[in-house]
């Protein structure tokens, strides 16, 4: 929230707003009111935002997070805030991520589901309530493409098309046809073919 971050094509990364937690990846809390470069390196492809926390891939395939970890969003095995990039475990085969308010959500090569951080409306998607400070895998199915973070609720979406929503539901916002949370991926729109998902906060 009140910070952005960007890629150019050479392959730096860009940041700027908001930098209470340091999710600028500055090294510092100072906001900016224009894009600064966040290191020298030139090997980043994807970016995400959270809410007051952040994440890059670079081209190795190794996922990368800073900013606010106060629920252990960051993925880094504690609830330290980093003001500068940190490696998220020693994998080297995430293809997309996506930050919510105090939980995250991955994907890796293999089509595998990895969740961490805040659980307490069960948007991590592994059953029940209980936190995790580092990526724990949610179910067994290797077919995911695609996620969203929203703020306390998780969208993914598999190869066939199918959608699944979890987590805070008081709203509907899950999208399942009532006001229930969902503790593990439920599907969406039973036989429609989805393309793409982006969840608000």
């Amino acid at each position: 929230m009140y910070h952005a971050l960007a890629l150019k094509a050479d392959g730096t990364l860009w940041s700027w707003g908001h930098n209470e937690y340091g999710q600028l990846g500055l090294g510092d809390d100072d906001d900016r009111s224009s894009p600064q470069q966040i290191g020298t390196d030139a090997d980043w492809v994807a970016v995400a935002a959270g809410n007051y926390h952040s994440f890059a891939i670079k081209a190795d395939g190794t996922l990368w997070s800073w900013g606010d970890n106060e629920g252990g969003q960051l993925g880094l095995g504690d609830q330290d805030f980093r003001s500068t990039p940190a490696q998220v475990g020693t994998d080297s085969d995430w293809i997309a991520v996506s930050g919510g308010d105090l939980h995250s959500l991955a994907v890796k090569s293999d089509g595998t589901l990895w969740s961490w951080g805040d659980n307490y409306r069960g948007q991590l998607g592994s059953g029940d309530a209980t936190n995790h400070f580092s990526p724990v895998q949610v179910g067994t199915d290797a077919d995911w493409v695609a996620v969203a973070a929203g703020n306390d609720h998780s969208f993914a979406l598999k190869s066939d098309g199918r959608l699944f929503g979890w987590g805070r539901n008081d709203k509907g916002q899950v999208g399942v046809g009532d006001t229930s949370d969902r503790t593990v991926p439920t599907p969406i729109g039973e036989g429609t073919l989805w393309s793409f998902v982006i969840a608000g906060r």
